[in-house]
Parts: C-alpha cells; structure tokens; sequence
C-alpha cells in the first residue's frame, strides 16, 4: 500500500514538472540570457555572460475581483520580435537614443498577458490586460530573488514612522545605506532606483518606467533571505489639507486597492539594468527608451536652462541700496545677475504668493510679477515660478493660462511628497496642462523619474534626491562629497536630477556646519 502510495506521489510529481514550460530570450549581443517558465505559476530569471543576476522569481497582479494573473497560467500564444530603431531625444544628455532589443509577448487565457524586453544592458517586464471594463489592482507581485545574499546600494524613505502606511508619505530622499540585502531595514520602504552589487564586479539597478495612471513601487526585504519585494501605496480615500505651509494633502485612510484603472492597457515597465563596468550606469538610457513616446506635436519652445535661485541663500545679497528680500527689487537684482551671466532664468521660489492661502492667484504686495516678466525679458531673462502641490492642482488650469499669458515660462512644483494613483496621474495632467500654455515644469519634493520627460519634453527636471539644498540644515558628521559620487551611478540611471547644485562657500568636512541663512557646500 506504501509503494502504490509513493508511485502515485512520483507520478503526480513528473506530471507537474511536465506541465511546467519555458521560454527563452537572450540580448542583441547574446551576452543577457532570460529564462521564462509557466508552470503553476510564472517566474522568470536571467544571467549576463554565465553570472546569475536574478534566481527564478515568481511575478503575478491580484485584481478585486479575486482573480490572480499569473494563478495557474495557461499560456495561449508567444510572440517574438527584434527591433532595431533611433528615439529622437532633443532635451536628453543625447541628441537621439539607439533602441535595440528582442522581445517575446506571453498572452495568457483570461485576457492577460506579459511582455519581456531583452536590451544589451538589461531586461524589462510589463504586464498587460485585455478586459472590457473598468478593472481594480489589489497589488502586484514579485519576489526579485538572488542566490547570494549580495550588497546593495538602498536609499530608505526619510519617514522613520512604524508602518509602511505612515511611510508613503515622504520627500523621496535620502543618502545610501551599504549592506547586505538580508541585513536592509525590513522595517523601512526602500525607495527606486536601488543597485545590487553581482558577482564580477557588475552592477544590477532596478527602478520602473512608464509609470502612468498606476502608483510607484518601493522594495522591501521581508524575509531572512536574499529577497527584494515590491510594496504600493493604496489608493487615498480620505485626505485633508495641511502639512508645508498647508500646500499639501495628506492621506488620513486609504482603499483596499492600489489602483482603479482600464481593463485594457500595459502597465509600467519592471526594469533591471545590468553593467559590467560602471561607467555603464550613467550612460545607461534604459528608462528614457521604455518611455511613452512624445505626445507634443511642438516642442519648439521648450527652452531648457540654467537657473538664479534665491531660496539657498535665503535671498541674502549685499551692498544694495533697497532692502533685500521677496520683493520686486530683489529679483531685479537676480534678473540683473543672471543676464551678465548667461543664465536663461531666475526662479521665485516659495513667498511669492501669499503664505498659507493655497492659492496661486493671491500675490503678496511686494511682487510685481508682469514687471518682473517685462523686466526680464528686456535683459533676455525668463521667468519661473515656485508652487506648492495644492495651490497648483485645485485650479490648475485657470493658473497656468493665467501666468502663461503674463510671460511666465514655468512652474518649479514642490510638496506632492506621494507616488500614489492620484499623484502619479496629477504629474501626467499637469505636463499636458503646461505644455497646453507652452510652460515648462520642474517637480520637485516627488519620486524618481520614470520617462515623462520623453512623453513630455516641457518636463524639464525631477527631484526625488537628497539634493545641496540639505547642506543648510544636516549634521557636519554628514559625508555628502560619498552621495554626490554615487547618485551619478544610481539616482541618474532613472534621469534628469534637480539637485538644486551651485553653492558659492564650501568647506571640508571639519569645517562645515549648516548655516541656514548663509549656506555652505561640503567637499
């Protein structure tokens, strides 16, 4: 009776593993190999010239409605395609990008399918649906698993607060912690990009691209083993205004999903880029190809360039004969400044309008913004215009027509501080609002980039870094010189990086201190 019972058991085994099947797909030049096995559920793994980068790693998508993508997969058709092409990049750090990969589109029953990319320096995965209505994302996800328990590059959220809830709610940067992937706060969300160093001295980042009407994914490392999991924000369900100046909404309770969205669309790109020598990492343009392509059928006027910027030193100047501050004066003084300098623009950072109003349209009396405008453009000086989220999207477009036909050439917007549904969807609605008008946009206080600079190129800049502006209140024990030589290499493989840089005093570390009125740079 045990024997028939172990023969049973033995035959039941080679059915599954027979059920199991697998799908190949290797880089242009061979040298990236993926490995795709369908079985009882999906998992993928891949190697660089022989070394492991991910161990199999199951992937699926939970939808509300109790189905599970990626649940007992049948696959129904596999797609393969080579494309060769050139991505014109106009305001990129290339004048146009090569595009090269293989791909292979898994389309399973029950309308779902997954799309694997293969380029020279990485892999990428999406998942994709075909369904008639409306569908909601309960979460999606992944166990990026690794043989070894190697050392990574982890920039936490800068929340300390006990539950990954509190921690949603965050500026996006923070300097690196350098350990083991077992040994990384579990307890802290990890924020995009993260590096992993490999075996041979290559690298592995991983970040997302494409990211629209959908949140954005942190890790975490919940587990005793080598695991990096993803983790999303919920949808918000109640908020109220507060927090900066009363510029933001904060987030009191949220649904039981991440997101609503079309039952017919590709969701973003899961992206792991790999290099064998640094150097790779910053020339990596991964993110930018996996991008929606431009949707501006003009992109003439979008003038990128250099900017005065009052806040860092807390509009101190010397030797005038009016009384520096926010004021009209002032910023003539900046106008002045950077047109015998060469600089395109000078920004009105936070003041401008009236404090705690949340409104854009009330300016204090001090600024004379259509003089401003007028003044600068007699010295060939545009200007930019400082906004809190709030005051920005609550009559977003009654705002920017206003300041666009002033002369305002863009708007620095600050504070969303979430990469929830909601505000990913605000960061697409007001580029197109922008472009609109022909204003430029530079978020700031928000996640990595993930492509819309190339969907639309009036999206000048992001932050989402621990940017100069922390010199004028972080600790001398700080080693900001080790940062700067190492977000060149992590931060910027997801893109362009408004580090608010250019400091006029420096000191070594034993002779910096944080000075807020009359800040210095370290190094």
């Amino acid at each position: 009776m045990k024997l028939k019972a172990l023969i049973v058991f033995f035959l039941m085994g080679s059915m599954s593993l027979t059920a199991q099947k697998s799908y190949q797909l290797q880089s242009p030049d061979k040298k990236l190999q993926a490995v795709v096995t369908v079985g009882d559920d999906i998992r993928f793994s891949f190697t660089h010239d022989g070394t492991e980068v991910l161990a199999a790693s199951p992937i699926s998508m939970t939808l509300q409605n109790g189905v599970v993508l990626g649940a007992g997969p049948k696959v129904s058709k596999v797609l393969k395609a080579a494309v060769d092409k050139v991505i014109p990049s106009p305001f990129y750090k290339k004048t146009e990008v090569q595009d090269i990969y293989n791909e292979m589109t898994l389309s399973f029953r029950g309308n779902y399918g997954l799309v694997f990319r293969m380029y020279n320096d990485g892999l990428a995965y999406r998942f994709t649906t075909k369904m008639k209505n409306d569908i909601v994302v309960v979460d999606e996800e992944a166990d990026y698993t690794f043989s070894s328990d190697h050392m990574a590059f982890a920039p936490y959220v800068n929340s300390k607060k006990a539950t990954f809830e509190e921690q949603f709610m965050n500026s996006f940067e923070q300097p690196y912690v350098h350990e083991p992937i077992t040994k990384l706060n579990s307890k802290r969300l990890m924020i995009l990009p993260l590096l992993v160093e490999l075996d041979g001295g290559k690298k592995l980042c991983i970040t997302e691209a494409d990211l629209e009407d959908y949140p954005g994914m942190f890790l975490n490392n919940s587990t005793d083993k080598p695991v990096l999991k993803p983790i999303f924000a919920s949808y918000p369900k109640v908020k109220k205004q507060g927090g900066h100046n009363n510029l933001q909404m904060l987030v009191e309770e949220r649904e039981d999903y991440i997101a609503k969205t079309s039952g017919t669309r590709a969701f973003p790109w899961r992206v792991f880029i790999v290099s064998e020598k640094d150097k790779q990492l910053a020339d990596c343009d991964m993110v930018y190809r996996l991008a929606s392509p431009c949707r501006l059928q003009d992109v003439s006027w979008v003038k990128p360039g250099k900017v005065a910027w009052d806040w860092w030193n807390d509009w101190n100047i010397y030797d005038v004969d009016f009384r520096a501050g926010i004021n009209t004066e002032t910023y003539k003084y900046y106008i002045d400044f950077a047109a015998e300098h060469g600089i395109e623009y000078v920004i009105l950072d936070e003041g401008w309008s009236v404090n705690m109003a949340a409104d854009l349209m009330q300016v204090i009396p001090e600024i004379d913004i259509p003089e401003l405008v007028n003044y600068g453009k007699s010295k060939n000086v545009g200007i930019i215009l400082w906004a809190g989220y709030h005051a920005f999207d609550r009559d977003m477009e009654k705002v920017v027509k206003h300041y666009s036909n002033m002369g305002v050439k863009g708007f620095k917007v600050d504070f969303m501080d979430r990469d929830d549904q909601e505000i990913v969807d605000f960061l697409y609605r007001g580029a197109e609002t922008c472009a609109k008008y022909k204003m430029m946009v530079d978020y700031h206080g928000i996640c990595k980039p993930t492509g819309l600079q190339r969907t639309y190129p009036n999206v000048i800049n992001y932050e989402g870094v621990h940017g100069l502006e922390n010199m004028k209140w972080v600790a001398s024990t700080y080693d900001m010189p080790l940062y700067d030589v190492t977000i060149p290499f992590v931060r910027m493989v997801a893109g362009p990086m408004d580090y608010t840089q250019g400091a006029m005093r420096n000191a070594i570390r034993k002779n910096y201190a944080p000075i807020y009125t009359e800040p210095m740079s370290q190094g």
